[in-house]
């Protein structure tokens, strides 16, 4: 009977043994629901108030004890609790199209952003992207900023030569160490990331930062913010992490939040690598460049009229040009065109601004109901804006689709054929020129169908910032890259 009783006390021992190796040791797995939807939470203040106190817990003692160069992935509180909310039911639509353009050029601050996100139908936007544009924000605005943990982004070595798109790439790769470590992104302020495409004047509180023209990173400041060397590219604050943050990154080349990653593989349990990438730059696109008041209310000047002309060109019945009124927002069926040219042809074979024509003339022959040849056209190249005042159709009138001959709309800005930071020299005021080629990248996503190629970082931009911004994730991308310029949705 003494040696039953052993045998049981052993494997009882046993048994919690192995359950608390499970407990620490085990990848976690957690149920998704298929469907990804939020409701508008202003009508039902149980989903953000859930988010809102899970995101803003503490780190457990096992969630600091970090590898030199990795992440634990292990769910935390904020994790289980974003999860809970997939499948939850959708609220109605409650923007128009045309209410939701008004409202990019009318916000007044985060909270703005986040009602534009919320009050669009779900099945225009991309996958989850309600309830991570939530969680981000939710993260980035904690009640309590003294017992966060900061981790702040220094400027990016030779990020003079980086054109937007691929400043604001680099940045959604820290975004994503941040929500992983449980830590609040901030930019420091001595030197800061796209520093080049603000003016050397810039006061305030942002310095010469994104910040003048985009939405406050966080609620949150450190004092680690000031005081980083060149040779600094990051550094944890506040509550101490023991991470090589550019080791990491180095190792995991496209990093994705694990909660979101996981979400994403139970959506579509078959989701390439590529696609999970290419989906987080969008979600931190998104976040990272909302306008602030200020440039809001610089682009809707800009948008109507104010300093700068928005121009029209429309061939009539007998084949003669006239000028017309950009209508405010840009008409539905109207196609966007971005005509990359400029210093990229460094990196990919420029595609001639014919082949945008023909590829929209085709689409248009073939969906002839629902779309016109009507076009805003954006480049930084002034021989593509000549070569469109001419260009009434290329194909023939038999082939010509909705209407005959086309209606451009374009913006009259500064242009150079050449990168960035030589047009940000040659034209003056660095912050306003950069909201100006803002108004071209929201001038683009007014629209419904998009010709590019995702070989340009800002043909990118374009199509992340329709998925989300904007419910016209559903509508048409045609590609006019080579191949392996575009392959993998860029580097």
């Amino acid at each position: 009977m003494i040696g039953i009783r052993r045998r049981f006390a052993d494997q009882f021992i046993l048994a919690i043994v192995v359950l608390l190796l499970w407990h620490y040791c085990s990848p976690w797995t957690i149920v998704v629901q298929k469907r990804v939807d939020l409701s508008d939470t202003r009508s039902n203040p149980t989903v953000a108030n859930e988010l809102a106190a899970a995101v803003g817990s503490p780190d457990t003692p096992q969630e600091t004890e970090q590898m030199k160069e990795d992440i634990e992935q292990k769910l935390g509180d904020s994790e289980e609790t974003f999860l809970k909310l997939v499948g939850r039911p959708s609220s109605p639509p409650r923007l128009s199209r045309d209410d939701a353009i008004r409202l990019i050029y009318d916000s007044n601050g985060g909270d703005d952003w986040l009602d534009l996100v919320e009050s669009q139908d779900d099945h225009g936007l991309m996958a989850l992207t309600k309830i991570v544009q939530r969680y981000i924000y939710e993260k980035q605005h904690p009640s309590d900023c003294g017992s966060q943990r900061y981790l702040v982004l220094n400027k990016f070595p030779g990020d003079d030569a980086f054109g937007l798109g691929a400043i604001v790439q680099r940045i959604s790769d820290y975004l994503s160490v941040a929500i992983q470590t449980n830590s609040v992104l901030l930019y420091a302020t001595d030197t800061s990331p796209g520093e080049h495409f603000i003016s050397e004047d810039g006061t305030g509180s942002c310095r010469r930062s994104l910040d003048c023209i985009f939405e406050a990173l966080s609620n949150c400041t450190s004092e680690a913010q000031q005081g980083l060397n060149s040779k600094t590219q990051s550094i944890f604050a506040g509550r101490k992490l023991d991470l090589d943050v550019e080791a990491f990154l180095a190792k995991h080349k496209y990093p994705i939040p694990f909660v979101f990653e996981e979400a994403l593989k139970k959506v579509q349990p078959d989701i390439t690598g590529e696609m999970l990438k290419y989906w987080w730059r969008a979600q931190a696109a998104a976040y990272i460049m909302r306008f602030n008041r200020n440039a809001s209310r610089r682009l809707k000047q800009l948008r109507l009229g104010e300093d700068t002309k928005q121009l029209g060109i429309q061939w009539d019945v007998n084949g003669d040009p006239k000028e017309v009124n950009v209508p405010f927002p840009i008409p539905e069926g109207t196609i966007s065109m971005h005509v990359r040219h400029g210093d990229k042809g460094s990196e990919m074979r420029l595609v001639p601004f014919n082949d945008y024509v023909v590829r929209a003339e085709k689409f248009s022959a073939e969906n002839p109901l629902g779309y016109w040849k009507r076009a805003f056209l954006s480049t930084e190249d002034p021989n593509v804006i000549e070569q469109m005042r001419t260009m009434a159709r290329i194909t023939p009138f038999s082939y010509s689709g909705s209407n005959s001959r086309w209606t451009w709309y374009w913006t009259d800005i500064p242009r150079l054929n050449t990168g960035p930071e030589t047009q940000l020299k040659e034209f003056g005021n660095r912050t306003d020129l950069t909201i100006k080629w803002m108004l071209q990248l929201v001038m683009a996503i007014e629209c419904d169908v998009f010709v590019g190629t995702r070989g340009s970082g800002w043909n990118r931009l374009i199509d992340s910032l329709r998925c989300i911004w904007l419910a016209s994730c559903k509508q048409p991308f045609l590609e006019v890259g080579f191949e392996n310029d575009w392959i993998g949705y860029g580097p």
